[in-house]
């Protein structure tokens, strides 16, 4: 059989190796594991701390208990089934004396009392009411007995019992601080009515039954009131032979349950089956119970005023659900008096304290924690259970202790104790996390338990922002399990399911970027993951065109000026893009980095430049001004979408890396520094003239679709307007950049002193024929090429090529 720790090493091993591949950055050789056993000698060191500052002690309290586990429960460790069925039972407590009722009563009294948990009627000690509300007697269809219950209920009291309530008698305020009455178990038992702020109009009676051994609630009750602490159910879930010969040895959930109902007989008004929320322990999918045991617990108390503050302060990501996440991480800290800290295992990090047997006293001081510290570097995390007393307690300890008086523990510490210490090891000596990263599910696990620790030993928070993510679920909205069978696994999303092409782990990544840092609720499937696949194959695709055509590019400084209207727009566009990307990743929103480049790529890039740059690139000479411009802007589009998508998409990035035409290239993209964005590329007036342009573009669209190449264009524009655009090029520029933007056969702009709108547009079809070089319509004849072409062949008359061009194009 595998051991818990061999189980633990391999997993670490597997899961390193896969973060590696897929290309998740970390110190991989310098993890933390809290099995290390450096790791367990800090936290027994921890412990101790906090032990002589009082903020760790022993007692016996209330608290979540998992019979089939027979161990303590934090509320982190425990699953809500929604299903739950449980007995509800409206139960009379015979009423034994009212001092001032005022009023005399000739049939006898009893309290109304409602429970979901019959089994702990044995251990009731009192019956608590409120003060804020008003009690009265009552009958059920004129019965012989009389009820006391709150007024505010009975309306309710009539839809459950489905019969008549009678109202008799409105009793005084203060009458029940004095009432007694009989134990509806054993009845030899006389016990009282005690006020309590828990008692509440929104359910029962308006009286609780209170049993201190088995709600926190009823615990504060006994504290405040003196009362017994009894608790008649053992580690099993069954009752001791205190309860009686009749329940001794009962399950309480189940035969108990019945058993007790069967005792209560004629006292049960009205009984019912109900289906609520229950918790069960997560490991063995079992409900628990609440019980008093004695435990080791963490005083949060003392330390939560000052974690309310800090988390008041504290960043959320993502923001847009900062405001919810910060009211329940509030809320999860101020409900918790205490953290029961102990556990009742043979594995994990022992408590190292001894008692005195006679009396559960404590044993514990610095000797003892250096030694079993000692012993640990020496023998293991296992050595508590390896030895004795004797071999446990340094020889300091054993001059004044006689060894067969004494015991050790037998509890372990809570692995959110284990966990939420990890700060102390990991920082150094007065360092803060910047971040925290982990699900929702853990406001109430490692959050809490690093920050209440840590606020606990040092006084200061451990991490300056927590950063929450959702949970994977289905493409119905189903949560993942194993017995649903719809879990996906993200080693199948990259590798591929058997029958099915793998995605690669850059969909892997691209789909967590995208899609599953913001929500509560993340959707994994075929049909997102195919969505994802594709705008990765967009960026893919975009990224390669500027590979393809980046021939003769030289890597040196480019002139701002030589630079064409269109290329300074472009770096205008991603000067823009790329301070908005920075603002998302420093607000860690990378879903909106995803959709910010696939919208760059599609309109701006793809849409707009790509094919205004085609006769550049194809038709101008090769080491010309235009086309060294254009080749110079792909550069800066492909080093600022690759700076922005490279957290996301790594081996994408690096592959792309590998193929840059450049001189000087380091060793990979993410060893090498990369040059910053200009702010010279930030142009308002390039920008406002470009969406003149850019709603002229969008006018010819509608009116001529895509049939625009063959037709000339003449704009008007008002005074203003003209003059704006003359600063920017000269007439010519203008015609040749407008008809690539616009993708007409020629364009030309001038002025009307009575133009009212921004532009007026006069379309006609062209008179021009097309180069069969270029394409552009620029010939008066066929078979001739414009001057451009034949500048750029370096031939002048040549008719033999030229008829051999023309077929050439014919056949194309």
């Amino acid at each position: 059989m595998i051991s818990a720790r061999n189980f633990a090493e391999n997993t670490i091993k597997h899961q390193k190796e896969i973060f590696n591949s897929w290309g998740i950055l970390g110190d991989w050789n310098n993890i933390y594991t809290t099995h290390n056993p450096n790791y367990i000698k800090n936290q027994l060191r921890q412990f101790y701390k906090l032990y002589t500052k009082n903020l760790i002690y022993r007692d016996t309290k209330p608290i979540y208990w998992s019979p089939s586990t027979k161990t303590a429960l934090a509320e982190s460790e425990l699953e809500y089934n929604e299903n739950h069925k449980s007995s509800s039972i409206y139960v009379q407590f015979k009423i034994e004396k009212i001092p001032n009722l005022g009023i005399s009563i000739d049939k006898p009294m009893s309290a109304l009392i409602w429970t979901t948990t019959p089994w702990t009627l044995p251990s009731n000690q009192g019956v608590c009411y409120s003060t804020k509300l008003t009690y009265c007697l009552c009958t059920k269809d004129s019965g012989k007995t009389i009820f006391i219950a709150a007024v505010e209920r009975l309306e309710e009291l009539k839809k459950i019992f489905n019969c008549h309530v009678e109202l008799l008698q409105i009793l005084p305020d203060g009458v029940l601080s004095n009432a007694e009455y009989r134990h509806p178990i054993y009845e030899d038992k006389i016990l009282r009515f005690y006020p309590a702020n828990h008692v509440s109009d929104d359910k029962g009676t308006g009286l609780v039954h209170t049993a201190p051994a088995h709600g926190p609630e009823d615990f504060l009750v006994a504290l405040e009131n003196n009362l017994s602490i009894v608790d008649l159910v053992n580690e099993d879930g069954r009752y001791r032979k205190e309860a009686g010969s009749e329940l001794e040895g009962k399950f309480v959930l189940l035969e108990g349950n019945e058993a007790i109902k069967q005792k209560l007989n004629e006292q049960i008004v009205h009984q019912s089956e109900i289906t609520h929320s229950y918790p069960y322990d997560w490991r063995t999918k079992k409900p628990v119970i609440i019980k008093a045991s004695p435990q080791w617990f963490l005083n949060t108390n003392a330390v939560k005023a000052k974690a309310m503050e800090y988390v008041n302060k504290l960043k959320f990501i993502p923001d847009a659900r900062s405001k919810i996440f910060r009211e329940e991480f509030s809320k999860q800290i101020d409900k918790r008096p205490f953290w029961c800290i102990s556990r009742q295992r043979k594995w994990g990090v022992p408590i190292p304290v001894f008692y005195k047997k006679d009396s559960d006293e404590i044993i514990l001081n610095e000797d003892i924690i250096e030694h079993q510290c000692k012993l640990l570097e020496e023998n293991g995390s296992d050595y508590w259970w390896m030895f004795s007393e004797e071999k446990l307690l340094p020889e300091i300890s054993k001059k004044n202790i006689d060894l067969s008086t004494i015991k050790k523990s037998e509890d372990i510490l809570d692995i959110w104790f284990d966990s939420g210490i990890s700060w102390s090891n990991v920082l150094g000596e007065g360092m803060i996390a910047d971040l925290y990263l982990e699900g929702n599910d853990q406001l109430n696990g490692w959050f809490y338990s690093s920050l209440i620790t840590s606020l606990a030993c040092r006084d200061e928070p451990p991490y300056k922002s927590i950063y929450i993510h959702g949970f994977a679920v289905d493409e119905n909205g189903l949560k993942m399990s194993k017995s649903l069978g719809n879990v996906v696994d993200p080693v199948e999303i990259v590798n591929g399911k058997k029958g099915q092409n793998p995605y690669g782990i850059d969909v892997l990544r691209w789909w967590v970027s995208c899609h599953a840092n913001y929500a509560a609720q993340i959707n994994v499937s075929d049909s997102v993951l195919q969505t994802c696949a594709k705008e990765v194959q967009k960026i893919r695709s975009v990224l390669r065109f500027i590979l393809g055509v980046l021939n003769g590019y030289e890597d040196g400084k480019q002139e701002y000026l030589d630079l064409s209207f269109l290329d300074k727009y472009m770096l205008h566009v991603l000067n823009d893009f790329h301070h908005q990307s920075k603002v998302h990743a420093e607000e860690y929103a990378f879903n909106k980095i995803g959709k910010s480049v696939i919208n760059l790529l599609t309109n701006e890039i793809s849409g707009l430049y790509y094919s205004a740059i085609k006769d550049r690139l194809y038709c101008e000479p090769q080491h010309g001004v235009t086309r060294k411009a254009a080749q110079f802007t792909l550069m800066q589009i492909l080093n600022v979408v690759s700076l922005n998508v490279a957290p996301m998409l790594p081996h994408l990035v690096e592959e792309i890396y590998r193929y840059i035409p450049i001189e000087k290239r380091g060793e990979s993209y993410f060893t090498t520094i990369h040059s910053e964005i200009q702010d010279g590329w930030k142009n308002n007036d390039v920008k406002e003239i470009m969406d003149i342009i850019l709603d002229i573009r969008k006018n010819l669209n509608l009116q001529l679709g895509s049939a625009s190449n063959t037709v000339d264009v003449n704009i008007k524009l008002t005074n203003k307007l003209f003059e704006a655009f003359q600063q920017m090029n000269s007439l010519e520029q203008w015609n040749y950049e407008l008809s690539n933007i616009l993708l007409c056969a020629n364009v030309n702009i001038s002025t009307d002193e009575n133009q009212s709108k921004d532009y007026h547009l006069e379309i006609t079809e062209s008179q021009k024929l097309a180069c069969p070089r270029c394409r552009r319509m620029q010939l008066d004849k066929e078979n001739d090429l414009c001057i451009r072409c034949i500048e750029v062949l370096n031939i002048t008359g040549n008719k033999e090529y030229l008829s051999m061009y023309s077929l050439f194009h014919l056949k194309m």
